[in-house]
């Protein structure tokens, strides 16, 4: 498998011809599912053959996968000391997953090879309405993925920037849901109130259905959502994710990437 047609469906997504009429549609159709709803999500985006392939490469390489599992602030990139018991700045949950980072993969396998198409960056670039978009090179973070077996989770947070591109290309068979409350903050505007309501229940977040092969663009920088836990499966959660920026060679801090390349129970507590 080396050209894009091999690993994207070219006729429900002309990723190859953006400046078509069909590929302009595409494009503006994503803009506006992101613009209501914060989330753009391509059924079907991955071909099926590929995504049995990518899904049994990184089945080979779960049994060197790193365990993370920590606590920690939805507002990770915030100052968070100072706020009362029960605020929603004070409040910490659980990151309880496997992790596969850019160094653990095959620099020629397939999950490399997708991050590589530049004509899937520029599709990126479009949706996100970017001057420019390069990949990121960051040699751990570049590209990972997030495995989740029975009992694990991904608590409630925050991105730090808008535009989380990740492919579905395993679910479990209960449990690991992408629950989410789109465009829940501003800039000017925590909407504590709300996001309370959603960390104690009684207001439901959105449920993405997603099957294998899907294309998710999220903007959650604004939106709070998590992978609720994993029940009884005996297949995993497989999440491949794509990091990317506007100006080239960016690399993740250290402090970021030792969270997931080096285990600790330590609470991640924001700035």
């Amino acid at each position: 498998m080396q050209a894009l047609a091999d690993f994207i469906d070219l006729e429900r997504y002309p990723l190859d011809r953006l400046d078509s009429p069909a590929g302009c549609a595409l494009v503006e159709d994503c803009r506006q599912m992101m613009s209501e709803g914060a989330i753009c999500a391509l059924e079907g985006f991955l071909r099926p053959t590929v995504v049995r392939s990518l899904a049994d490469e990184v089945s080979k390489l779960e049994n060197i996968m790193r365990q993370v599992d920590f606590l920690a602030t939805p507002y990770g990139w915030l100052k968070n000391s100072g706020f009362p018991e029960g605020h929603p700045r004070s409040r910490l949950y659980r990151r309880h997953c496997g992790v596969l980072t850019a160094d653990q993969l095959n620099p020629v396998g397939l999950c490399t090879r997708l991050f590589n198409f530049a004509q899937l960056t520029e599709f990126v670039r479009q949706l996100l309405g970017y001057e420019t978009l390069f990949n990121s090179a960051c040699p751990n973070i570049s590209v990972r993925l997030n495995i989740m077996r029975a009992g694990d989770e991904f608590g409630w947070h925050y991105d730090t920037n808008d535009g989380a591109i990740s492919f579905i290309l395993q679910n479990a068979e209960q449990g690991g849901a992408f629950e989410y409350a789109p465009l829940i903050r501003s800039e000017t505007d925590e909407n504590y109130d709300r996001v309370d309501r959603i960390f104690s229940g009684s207001e439901s977040p959105l449920v993405a259905e997603a099957s294998a092969g899907t294309f998710m663009l999220f903007m959650g920088r604004r939106s709070l959502h998590r992978v609720a836990p994993v029940g009884q499966t005996a297949r995993s959660r497989q999440t491949l994710l794509f990091s990317y920026d506007q100006k080239p060679g960016m690399v993740f801090p250290e402090k970021i990437r030792n969270r997931m390349l080096k285990s600790s129970p330590e609470p991640f507590l924001g700035q």
